[in-house]
Formats: structure tokens, C-alpha cells, sequence
């Protein structure tokens, strides 16, 4: 299948230890894609249904975050789709409470243009609370490999 219009996100925090590990990535794989027409990186530190100013319009959607799931060790590199996710929960009032499934889902339902392939790629953290603008060394760590997997994926259609 041929994407003609892809978007990277880069989601997180840098002020907040490995949260910055998605947007540290993104910035990685945006000197990766400079010569890649169709794709676009962007930095982002929003969820939920405020995703979907981002992402409609596109075909493919590439979500780079961190995630912790305690169960395992730092670094750790996790390719997601949006069914890993779970079943979409009912929309609660708030819409920061939206997760990304949801908010695709909601997309859908008002008619928006919405990508067709959504993949996540989630490094395991140590540290998102922690205010500092450095990662933990594992999570410093998984970025180059990160980056690849990512790099790879783009290049799946080409």
C-alpha cells in the first residue's frame, strides 16, 4: 500500500526526564526525512481528542512516545497498533481524558479524513517525573535503534 501523506509524532515532554524520549526521537528521524516527500515530523504535547487536529488528512499516522508499563526494563522498544490499545472506551465529558484510540475512533464517527494505518512506537521509561531535560541512560540508549525501526517502517511501501 503507498502512503502518499505521512505523519511522525514525536509526543512528550522534555522537561520531564524520559516523557522528552518521543520528541528526542522525532527530532532524529526529522534529519532522516528531509528528503522524503510526504512525511512530516512534529513535535507534540497534547492527547486525546486534540490529536485529531494533527492527524486528519493524513494516511498514515506514526506515534513515537514513552511508555511505562513497570513490567519491564527500560529502553525497551514496543511497536503498537491502535487495537493493542484496547476497545475504545465511551467518551467521557472531558476531552483530555480521550486516549488515542478513542480519539480515532471519534474522527471516524464526526467524518473527519483519517488516516488508514496508525502505528506506535513506545520506548519503556524509568523516569517521567523527575523535572530534568536529560533521559535515563537506557532510555538514551534506545533512541538509535528506535529511530531505525521507525526508519524502516517508512521505507516498507517505498
Amino acid at each position: 500500500m503507498v502512503h502518499d501523506k505521512t505523519l511522525i509524532i514525536g509526543l512528550g515532554n522534555t522537561i520531564l526526564a524520559d516523557d522528552g524520549v518521543g520528541i528526542y526521537a522525532a527530532r532524529a528521524i526529522a534529519q532522516q526525512c528531509t528528503n522524503m516527500p510526504g512525511v512530516d515530523v512534529v513535535e507534540a504535547s497534547i492527547g486525546g481528542v486534540e490529536l485529531l487536529d494533527l492527524i486528519r488528512g493524513y494516511d498514515r499516522v506514526i506515534l513515537v512516545d514513552a511508555i511505562a508499563t513497570k513490567d519491564e526494563v527500560p529502553g525497551k522498544i514496543y511497536r503498537l497498533s491502535l487495537e493493542d490499545l484496547g476497545d475504545p472506551a465511551t467518551f467521557p465529558s472531558g476531552p483530555h481524558f480521550l486516549d488515542v484510540r478513542s480519539a480515532t475512533e471519534l474522527g471516524k464517527r464526526l467524518g473527519y479524513p483519517m488516516p488508514r494505518t496508525f502505528q506506535i512506537y513506545a520506548v519503556e521509561i524509568k523516569d517521567n517525573t523527575t523535572f530534568s531535560e536529560t533521559l535515563t541512560p537506557d532510555v538514551e540508549k534506545a533512541i538509535p535503534a528506535l529511530v531505525q525501526q521507525v526508519m524502516e517502517y517508512l521505507r516498507e511501501d517505498e
